[in-house]
């Protein structure tokens, strides 16, 4: 299967599946089916390209597709015969173009900035005694200062691995520092 991992919504998006055991020449017709946790399940249809499957979906089919974890469904049919083929987890990406507002941090981002802004709000106030606070509609509960730093430097290493991966995906080696003598 080739079908993509993520898709963003309202982009339009096209694939080709080759089976070699349900070929479409052979009469196999190949679906999909898009099932979200919540709200209407999307039937996908495909077609014949020699004995491959090829799905083209135009933009105006995915612009209202919510953003979010779903699930992919494929199988083939070919008159009373169906064989499942897959079920694959998808995520997709919200749709930018009609978006109002958009914070495209990962979740390790935003908790660094919390936590630094709970340890600027903690040294501000100069409370000693600091319990909690809430930011953003996040509400978290301290009792030292060292609890606050502990979680700025879990936060900064999550960071850092993101950080590392995203490099070793785009071709860096993250962690190598290159020396010539």
């Amino acid at each position: 299967m080739t079908a993509p991992t993520t898709f963003r919504a309202g982009d339009s998006v096209s694939w080709e599946a080759d089976l070699p055991a349900y070929p479409a020449s052979a009469g196999w017709a190949l679906k999909y089916r898009m099932l979200w946790a919540g709200g209407a399940a999307v039937a996908i249809s495909t077609a014949a390209a020699g004995d491959l499957h090829a799905v083209s979906l135009a933009a105006s089919a995915t612009t209202d597709w919510t953003a979010g974890a779903a699930t992919l469904l494929s199988w083939v049919e070919k008159g009373a015969e169906r064989v499942t083929l897959d079920q694959q987890a998808v995520a997709i990406l919200p749709n930018l173009q009609a978006a109002e507002t958009f914070d495209g941090r990962s979740q390790a981002v935003k908790g660094l900035a919390d936590a630094e802004a709970a340890l600027a709000a903690y040294v501000a106030g100069g409370k000693v005694h600091v319990a909690e606070y809430d930011i953003a509609g996040r509400r978290m509960k301290f009792r030292t200062a060292t609890e606050i730093t502990d979680l700025i430097a879990h936060y900064k290493r999550e960071v850092a691995n993101e950080r590392a991966l995203a490099a070793l995906l785009h071709g860096g080696t993250p962690g190598r520092v290159h020396v010539r003598f």
